[in-house]
């Protein structure tokens, strides 16, 4: 079996954004690679970046197939556990940045009916604004 072949017949589908067909194609390598540890949950993490940033931006699912390799995978070599890790911290950051879009988006839709709803959003705003402010206090201090 050519497993580098699949690998990138795989990629491909993901990069011409056929994505169903992209996590049929994973799905396909971990069924023939049921005997091959290494093999199947390579398969796995790839499925989990479909799932994840590459297509679907589920990143609760993504994150438990990662975790379910992180737990699983027993091999010497630790490259796919980190960088399944790393992928948890991505899934982490694009599911904030994400939902930071969808807060602005919301609130220029938002009707406030009285005056303690206007409260309420605004210590939401500020909540929002605060959290921007110390990450780019952060980011400032580092870069000088």
């Amino acid at each position: 079996m050519n497993w580098d072949a699949l690998f990138k017949e795989g990629e491909q589908l993901v990069s011409d954004r056929m994505i169903s067909e992209a996590i049929e194609h994973y799905k396909g390598i971990m069924e023939k690679a049921e005997d091959n540890q290494k093999i199947y949950y390579w398969a796995l993490k790839h499925l989990g970046d479909v799932v994840g940033y590459a297509g679907i931006k589920d990143y609760l699912q993504a994150t438990d197939i990662y975790q379910k390799i992180i737990n699983e995978y027993e091999e010497d070599d630790d490259t796919l556990y980190n960088w399944c890790q790393l992928d948890i911290a991505r899934a982490y950051l694009e599911m904030g940045i994400e939902m930071f879009e969808n807060f602005d988006n919301i609130k220029e839709i938002v009707e406030m009916e009285d005056k303690n709803m206007q409260e309420y959003f605004g210590k939401l705003l500020q909540k929002r604004n605060d959290y921007i402010e110390r990450e780019a206090e952060i980011l400032y201090k580092e870069r000088m």
